[in-house]
């Protein structure tokens, strides 16, 4: 009887197995993870299929070496973790700025990447280049990012990564000014929902994207430099985000996000969410709606 009971069991166990096997079939979801890092920024985009794309993964240091360990050990990696992910398939970097990468060796040491995507314009900073040392020792494929680059982190649901900017022809190396122009713009799609990463783009990198003829538009917008007063209202009118978030750490010295941005926001009635205030942030989408849930 025991083992009539046992056996039973089993059964009920398989069928709710196979039938959430089915449902995450017919019904599969991606996330885009907005971690809250402080002064920084590390997005996460993680595919039906499990493939994950670590975009960016930095805090400003203030003058502290050991800033970008602590925010991976604190931040990042327990957020990973939450969110399911055991692999990191690629890293993006969209420009070589501590608080956009200094938390990465950690990272990449713990879930070792097999691909980088190299920023398109590189600086001579210590942050940095830590990063590209750790990315030679783990072994990842190093590609150098060009405007027109694919990432399909899923196939078969049509989750593609597209290269938008920066413009061609790009310096190989930049100085620390000039660094936030040369950010890689990286639209996330999947079916009709979409992502637009911008990393620090400024005014110079915004009207070329205005100029370039591409279709903006996106649901999400990850608002360009910690939402700085160099964010133009005719990009953000192009792009006509429902979800506008600015990664920014609490009562930073550099006035981030300035009223003009948050004004130009409100006036598009996007849904702002700072993580300065309101921690990090997960929208779930299967690719026709989409929900936001705190992280």
């Amino acid at each position: 009887m025991r083992l009539r009971q046992l056996v039973l069991w089993g059964l009920v166990l398989l069928a709710g197995w196979l039938a959430l096997t089915a449902w995450r079939e017919w019904h599969p979801r991606a996330a885009f993870a907005f971690l809250a890092v402080g002064q920084g920024k590390c997005i996460v985009i993680i595919a039906p299929n499990g493939k994950t794309l670590l975009v960016d993964g930095g805090s400003h240091s203030y003058g502290d070496p050991m800033r970008g360990q602590q925010v991976a050990e604190r931040v990042v990696l327990p957020s990973l973790r939450r969110l399911g992910v055991q692999q990191i398939n690629a890293v993006l970097v969209t420009h070589p700025h501590e608080d956009h990468c200094n938390a990465i060796p950690t990272v990449a040491r713990e879930m070792p990447p097999a691909l980088f995507w190299q920023p398109a314009a590189t600086l001579a900073d210590a942050s940095y280049l830590a990063v590209e040392t750790t990315m030679r020792a783990v072994g990842a494929r190093t590609v150098r990012l060009q405007r027109g680059q694919r990432l399909w982190l899923d196939a078969r649901h049509g989750v593609v990564a597209e290269v938008l900017g920066p413009p061609p022809n790009m310096p190989a190396v930049v100085g620390q000014s000039d660094a936030n122009e040369a950010s890689a713009v990286v639209r996330v799609r999947f079916g009709r929902v979409s992502v637009l990463l911008t990393g620090d783009a400024g005014e110079t990198a915004q009207r070329w994207l205005l100029r370039s003829g591409v279709d903006l538009r996106s649901t999400v917008l990850d608002v360009p430099h910690h939402g700085s007063r160099h964010v133009m209202a005719e990009f953000l009118r192009a792009v006509r985000p429902a979800v506008a978030v600015i990664s920014v750490g609490r009562n930073n010295p550099f006035g981030h996000p300035a009223p003009s941005t948050l004004m130009f926001l409100q006036a598009l009635n996007a849904t702002i969410w700072r993580t300065d205030q309101q921690g990090g942030l997960v929208v779930w989408t299967d690719g026709t709606g989409w929900r936001l849930a705190g992280l």
